[in-house]
This record gives structure tokens, sequence and C-alpha cells, in this order.
């Protein structure tokens, strides 16, 4: 996984991202791999890197370690997010939950640091309701959030309707889609009903047709996927950014068929 992360990153470079955002390993051994991987890409790479830092299961003491490792090494750009905790979270204790403002706070420190965090354009499985998810991403964008990246989503209308909702709210950062190209349609489908995304209902047939034919599945998601940033681009997107997951073909050849470099960054997965 080391090696196809370096890989990842020397075909990533050649579109010019304004950062990478690096996974983080929040328990036991994946954490000192993600940091020290996060802190090797920033030295060893031209483009900047953003480190992933969640705050869940984990004291204040612990987050202001691993943030004074990553300020330490020079970097300035992260992700904050609240992460999944080892035990469920009620919906209660999601609206209360202050450590991701927290999170922020400790981020913010050294000064002249860029910070994205997360939003959720189908809203969030523990969140009580739209309005609330809305008003909770209000509260982090305030708290110093330079934008948010969202969820992954197949629907480009969810995102435009979310985008206009947040507007209304008085939102005024960027919110940034998130684009995940399907690797594997199974895979993806069995995911996004555990973090509740909607996965278009035409879209099972389209993968069944090509269900034998690799080359055509690859076709398939590379054309959705740029169909998708396509209709987003027209609507005023003029940033993406893609979660690669560690494979970088289809992230190459979505941002190729757009013609142009991707305007943010592409998600490398820890090793």
């Amino acid at each position: 996984m080391q090696r196809k992360l370096w890989r990842a990153v020397g075909q990533l470079e050649r579109l010019d991202p304004l950062f990478f955002s690096m996974t983080y390993g929040a328990l036991g051994s994946a954490q000192q791999v993600s940091i020290d991987s996060a802190i090797t890409m920033h030295h060893e790479s031209p483009v900047a890197v953003a480190a992933h830092m969640t705050c869940a299961n984990a004291g204040r003491r612990q987050i202001e370690d691993v943030a004074e490792k990553f300020h330490g090494a020079g970097i300035r750009r992260f992700v904050a997010l609240r992460g999944d905790p080892v035990d469920e979270v009620t919906s209660d204790s999601y609206d209360a939950n202050t450590s991701i403002f927290q999170l922020i706070d400790i981020l913010r420190k050294p000064g002249d640091v860029d910070i994205s965090v997360a939003a959720y354009p189908e809203g969030h499985p523990q969140a009580k309701s739209t309005l609330s998810d809305l008003q909770h991403l209000q509260r982090k964008l305030d708290a110093g959030a330079n934008r948010a990246i969202t969820q992954y989503f197949f629907d480009a209308d969810c995102f435009l309707r979310f985008r206009d909702q947040a507007q209304r709210l008085g939102i005024d950062k960027p919110i940034i889609p998130g684009i995940l190209p399907i690797h594997d349609y199974r895979r993806i489908k069995a995911f996004s009903e555990r973090c509740g995304t909607s996965v278009p209902a035409n879209f099972a047939a389209k993968f069944a047709a090509v269900a034998n034919n690799p080359s055509a599945q690859y076709r398939l998601s590379l054309e959705l996927a740029v169909e998708l940033c396509q209709r987003l681009s027209r609507e005023g997107v003029d940033h993406f950014h893609l979660y690669t997951l560690n494979q970088t073909d289809m992230c190459l050849d979505i941002s190729l068929a757009l013609g142009a470099s991707v305007g943010i960054s592409q998600l490398t997965s820890a090793a």
C-alpha cells in the first residue's frame, strides 16, 4: 500500500491540484503510518498536503500532540473531521458534541492555516434534520474553517439543492463537491447504504449490463463521473474533490475528460 500510495502521488502531481488530502488512521498503528506518510508527502511532493485530523475517541492532549507534529513539520492545511466513534452516538449527543470545534481551535493556533470540514448533501445520518445539519455546518465554518468538502453523491440536483439551502441560511464559504468514481458498483452500493448516500436506481441496470466486461465497467464509471462534474460545472461549480482511494487511473481520466486540471484536491488514502 505504501508503494501504491507513492505511485498515486507521482501520477496525480501531473494535474497540479491545489492540495492532496491524506486520510487519517485514528486508532492503533494506522495513526502513526498516516502521520508519517502525510509529513513525508509534505516534504517530498511539490503539491501541498492537507492532513486529516479526527477528534472522536481522543482527548484534547492527544489531539494537541498530533497537531503539534503536523505544525512542527510545516503542514498548514488540514481536513478537520469528527471521525467515527468507537461507541454508537445518539442524535442528541451528536448535536451536543463540541469536540469538532475544539479540534478546529487547536489546528488554528499557529495562525496562517487552511482548514476544510465535512458537509453532507443528504444530511448526516445522525442529524435530527436537514436544518440542524446545516446549522452544525455553519457553526464549523464560523469557528474558523475555510471551506466544506462534501460526502460523495451521485445526483447533481442533490448537491445543488444543498448548496442553495446553505446559501439561504447565510453560508457564504465554498462548498466543494466530493466526487467518488465507482470502481466497484457492489461495494459502493453496500457502503452507500451504511452511510446514507443514495445511489440512483438506474445504476443497477447500467452496471448489470457490463458485469462481465471490466473495460465497459470502467468506461461507464468514467462517463457517469464526467457527466456529474460537467453538470455541476454548468451550475457554477469550479472546484472538485476527487476521492481516489489510491486508485488514480480513473481520476486522471476524469480530469483529462473535463479538459483541465481539477480545481481542488485528489484524496489519497493512507497505507
